[in-house]
């Protein structure tokens, strides 16, 4: 049986090659809450990987994984990371530090919530 920690790594790893639908896919749960800062959450596996479509539409992402603390007693991960945000009508890149805070269910992500200053930080 996998642990957390390899479930997250596997995660982490599709993030970082571009593959996030594709992460979202594998393991998130069919019940997913996914929030932005105080903003409203989106509920359920397809609003959140629509979501996620809908800005990879728009932007290309590249992130890099800072730093990431993983609690395998209570199923939490925190992790840190940079994301270079680029338009891809404009072609203008931002880039952004977030920290996400996922809670971990029998494999699968059941709530992420994330944090960062939404005035994006011009390069």
């Amino acid at each position: 049986m996998k642990t957390l920690k390899d479930n997250v790594l596997a995660l982490n790893e599709l993030i970082i090659n571009d593959e996030t639908v594709k992460a979202m896919e594998l393991f998130y749960a069919h019940d997913v809450q996914m929030q932005e800062n105080e903003d409203t959450p989106r509920k359920g596996k397809e609003a959140c990987i629509a979501y996620e479509k809908m800005l990879l539409e728009t932007f290309k992402l590249v992130s890099t994984l800072i730093d990431q603390a993983i609690n395998e007693e209570r199923n939490v991960v925190f992790s840190e990371w940079e994301l270079l945000i680029t338009n891809k009508e404009t072609n203008k890149t931002s880039r952004r530090i977030e920290v996400s805070v996922q809670h971990w269910h029998e494999g699968l992500v059941e709530s992420e919530k994330f944090y960062y200053n939404k005035a994006p930080q011009k390069m």
